[in-house]
């Protein structure tokens, strides 16, 4: 598989497993932080958005790179 091919793969497996870790985050913000939000509020939003994000592509280049090495 050529680096495209895995960028690609890999771009497209980190958005679907980003999606369904985020439904269970976003109810967590929404039932955790409040209408009225200070900045405490959205750090605490981006922080866990962005660990979300991360773990989704970690996620995703580990499962495509073992993909990748079984087809050798």
């Amino acid at each position: 598989m050529d680096d495209q091919t895995h960028r690609r793969l890999s771009t497209l497996l980190s958005i679907e497993i980003g999606t369904v870790l985020a439904r269970p985050i976003n109810n967590v913000i929404d039932e955790q932080i409040p209408e009225r939000r200070g900045i405490k509020d959205y750090v605490t939003e981006a922080v866990l958005q962005g660990l979300v994000r991360t773990a989704a592509i970690l996620a995703a280049s580990v499962i495509v790179r073992r993909v990748t090495s079984s087809q050798k």
